[in-house]
């Protein structure tokens, strides 16, 4: 399985690389940095609900302009985590270092430098290639954590009509997952189990006058296979009673946003985004998104300041706790009925640089994001750009 993935990405690659002439390259560098608190979990292992977690992510992106029509691009991340409800799942079951050779839920054998933190790896590569008034960008991926995998890939296509002034855009992507569950009446991983993911988009975006531009689009996702998460439990009585969360095979997910953009000056702009979602689970959402864009230094900086706002029914299967066994099961804090609110600040700073050599960009991002069920998440995000 290993080696068909780095065959796919490679393919991808070669595809996108096939003329061999001069490029202008970006690589930015990216460290996001978030803490999250709560405890409003009630999948969580020990029945504490306890939901802290710390994460540390760098990432790399590069983006290759071969030409006026082709670019290639590519990132790679590398997540590790130390999440407390993990820490009481490894500490309840052994899991960490079982009987499964030291390969724990996500803990990387829990040996070396990221002891006791989970990891994961991920790449992705794309290229993007015009063709007269079509756009052509296929896309692939991988990620790997050691209970969890994941095969991605997909094609978007652009159609630009009435001078650029109309686009329409379309895109199919498919996803080939395995999740490793642990059977908490086992006491052992269940072994690795198969899902799949299906989805296409739509989309419509207009030039409505010199200052104001809306886009349309809709979506729909399949899921099929194992879709419950890999260590999610409920309650069944007491405490010590938890059984594993089950999930239906299959869910279908439907999506339609709206997108509008006015200038209100020279340096500002208004956003507003809208989004509605549904899927065969009963969840109902609603998310509402208002910002304010402000350039400044001639352009060479640019200051984000956002709002949004998201509320959401309950799935169909979820409860706090489950008096009795049930077909479908869950307490997964995700699909709980809940509001939420978030702020954000993002800045972006790309000064001149000098011809021949190598120009600097740098950027951050801060965000507060805070639920109702009392889940809270702060983020920081730093990038660095050098483009030669």
């Amino acid at each position: 399985m290993a080696a068909i993935r780095k065959l796919a990405l490679a393919g991808v690659l070669a595809f996108c690389l096939q003329r061999s002439v001069s490029a202008s390259t970006d690589m930015d560098f990216i460290v996001n940095s978030m803490y999250q608190s709560g405890k409003g979990g009630k999948q969580v292992y020990d029945g504490s609900g306890d939901q802290s977690l710390t994460l540390f992510e760098p990432v790399v992106y590069i983006n290759s302009q071969i030409d006026h029509d082709t670019s290639v691009f590519g990132s790679a991340v590398f997540d590790v985590l130390s999440s407390a409800s993990a820490k009481a799942f490894d500490s309840g079951t052994g899991a960490s270092r079982g009987g499964t050779g030291g390969d724990g839920e996500g803990e990387g054998g829990g040996e070396g430098l990221f002891q006791g933190w989970q990891t994961r790896v991920g790449a992705e590569a794309g290229c993007s290639e015009r063709k007269g008034s079509w756009a052509f960008t296929p896309t692939a991926g991988v990620s790997h954590e050691l209970s969890y995998n994941s095969l991605h890939g997909g094609l978007n296509v652009q159609k630009f009509l009435a001078e650029d002034n109309f686009v329409l855009a379309a895109g199919f992507f498919h996803y080939s997952d395995e999740a490793n569950p642990w059977d908490i009446q086992k006491g052992k991983f269940a072994g690795f189990q198969s899902k799949t993911t299906n989805s296409a988009n739509a989309s419509a975006t207009q030039i409505l006058d010199e200052r104001s531009i809306v886009l349309a689009g809709l979506s729909f996702t399949r899921q099929s296979g194992f879709l419950e998460g890999t260590r999610n439990t409920v309650s069944t009585g007491t405490v010590t009673q938890r059984a594993s969360e089950q999930l239906p095979d299959s869910r279908e997910k439907w999506t339609a946003n709206v997108r509008y953009v006015r200038s209100l000056s020279e340096k500002l702009a208004f956003h507003l985004d809208y989004r509605y979602y549904t899927d065969t689970w009963n969840i109902r959402a609603h998310t509402w998104e208002p910002s304010l864009a402000w350039s400044f230094s001639d352009e060479a900086g640019t200051l984000k300041l956002g709002y949004r706002r998201y509320s959401q029914t309950a799935a169909r299967y979820y409860a706090d706790a489950f008096p009795a066994m049930k077909p479908y099961m869950t307490s997964d804090s995700d699909l709980a009925g809940f509001s939420a609110d978030e702020v954000s600040a993002q800045l972006a700073l790309a000064p001149e640089g000098e011809p021949g050599r190598t120009a600097w960009e740098y950027g951050g991002t801060l965000l507060y994001y805070k639920r109702s069920d009392g889940l809270s998440v702060a983020v920081a995000q730093a990038s660095l750009t050098a483009k030669f």
